[in-house]
């Protein structure tokens, strides 16, 4: 009878605090992105809302400018969710290397 030992290898704590820091980073850098996309909505929405003439192109606007920051959530979050999987696939795949 033959008896197979398996060595399960743990990620040091250095590892993982870089892994965390990399994606924290990536983190402030797509939330940058993201509040200079707001900003650019919310200046145009508002340029466009002071010239309507009537309640219904009033609310076509707000309309629309909800939409663009629907969308623009969305991409947020896919781009944040898309980092953490990336760091997580590379050092997966880093410590099956080892």
């Amino acid at each position: 009878m033959t008896t197979v030992l398996l060595v399960i290898r743990m990620v040091s704590w250095g590892t993982a605090f870089k892994k965390g820091a990399i994606i924290f980073l990536w983190g402030i850098v797509w939330t940058i992105i993201y509040l200079v996309f707001l900003g650019i909505a919310a200046v145009l929405g508002f340029a466009m809302f002071i010239g309507t003439q009537t309640l219904s192109e009033a609310l076509t606007v707000a309309i629309g400018g909800f939409v663009v920051v629907v969308i623009g959530t969305i991409i947020y979050a896919i781009l944040m969710l898309a980092t953490i999987v990336k760091i997580t696939m590379e050092s997966t795949l880093e410590e099956a290397k080892k």
